[in-house]
């Protein structure tokens, strides 16, 4: 294996159509991907995930700019370099794609036929990849006796057959359950890690933004920081809150900006906090993975949170009931780093003094 990037956008534009009535789908984009990263490519629909996508995979050129995919330029490239390329790159779709008519073997077998070395032993290396997604006993079914994840899993088997050193995915757990998408994706970054694969996994599925090593965000064809992104999309999160539960979201505002304001007393945020934000949010408000994140994100916007303090009286009710929480919280993320000092109980104290706050370990002071 050489040791090139596997993949390196820079430049990149991308458009459809000529003249009058050509539309530019993406504009300067500059990314690289590395060996045996995971890479999740998020944004709204007609943002250009697929689009870019596919510019990775070889399987169409931009007009500006340069996409090099294991060391080859694919720009007016010719086409014995893309079919090269292609062969080394495992594609998985939305839609498993498999041949009703065929049974899961022969199936996973088409993959192989894109390797000219791959009919060399090709009856192990089926029945190894199908092992590997949990599917050895299903290697003779027919896709109709499988369900829809096992499906998935069948369609992930024949991307991998070739041992590609590029995985790209294009919503791979758009048509699966919770579970059986958090299955796929799973299986997905084990068999990465285990071959050192690149992976580029286009979704909105935000349960599953978890598993990456890194986030590429797009909107209208940009590269947008991931940060931005994030914190205007929990802004939109709580802004919904508001509109239809009000005292949810004014709880869940005061709650990530008080333990930011904590976190922030000493003017050092350390790593150990930040995790003791996350385990707080994750265990005590009861936030799945992806919410944590859009909250931690904006609670990190230190100037908000000094805006809590106008929250209405539903506000107060609600905290009312969870204030031990809240401060047993405040002292958690104050004693993250090993130590609570004085600055740190000073900014506890305004916090409680804000919100009416009444708690043990305020008692005689």
């Amino acid at each position: 294996m050489t040791d090139e990037m596997p993949v390196t956008l820079e430049g990149v534009s991308y458009l459809y159509g000529k003249g009058a009535l050509s539309k530019q789908i993406l504009y300067d984009i500059n990314a690289a991907i590395q060996a045996g990263e995971i890479v999740i490519l998020t944004g709204p629909s007609g943002s250009g995930k697929t689009t870019l996508l596919t510019l990775m995979g070889a399987l169409r050129s931009a007009q500006q700019g340069s996409v090099k995919v294991l060391g080859h330029e694919l720009n007016r490239a010719r086409d014995r370099t893309l079919v090269r390329v292609r062969r080394q790159i495992g594609y998985i779709f939305q839609s498993h794609n498999l041949l009703e008519s065929l049974t899961i073997g022969q199936n996973v077998q088409m993959g192989l036929k894109l390797d000219p070395a791959g009919g060399r032993n090709a009856r192990q290396r089926i029945a190894d990849v199908l092992d590997r997604v949990g599917l050895g006993e299903h290697i003779h079914k027919h896709p109709g006796q499988l369900s829809g994840g096992q499906k998935q899993r069948a369609g992930i088997a024949r991307a991998l057959v070739n041992r590609p050193r590029i995985i790209l995915a294009d919503e791979p757990t758009a048509s699966l359950d919770k579970q059986s998408g958090r299955d796929v994706v799973e299986l997905i970054q084990e068999l990465a890690r285990e071959d050192g694969a690149a992976v580029v996994l286009v979704t909105h599925d935000n349960r599953i933004l978890d598993i990456a090593d890194r986030i590429l965000h797009l909107e209208d064809g940009h590269m947008k920081p991931l940060g931005e992104a994030v914190a205007e999309g929990a802004s939109r999160m709580l802004n919904l809150l508001g509109k239809h539960e009000p005292g949810t979201a004014s709880y869940l505002a005061a709650f990530s900006f008080a333990l930011a304001r904590v976190a922030h007393a000493d003017d050092v945020v350390t790593d150990s906090e930040r995790a003791q934000m996350r385990r707080i949010l994750h265990d005590v408000a009861h936030l799945e993975t992806s919410e944590v994140e859009f909250i931690m994100e904006l609670s990190m916007m230190q100037h908000r949170a000094h805006d809590s303090s106008g929250m209405g009286a539903e506000h107060n009710a609600l905290l009312a009931e969870r204030q031990d929480h809240f401060v047993e919280s405040l002292f958690t993320i104050a004693g993250a780093d090993g130590e609570v000092d004085d600055v740190e109980v000073a900014e506890i104290r305004r916090i409680a003094a804000e919100f009416g706050l009444q708690h043990s370990r305020f008692a005689g002071n």
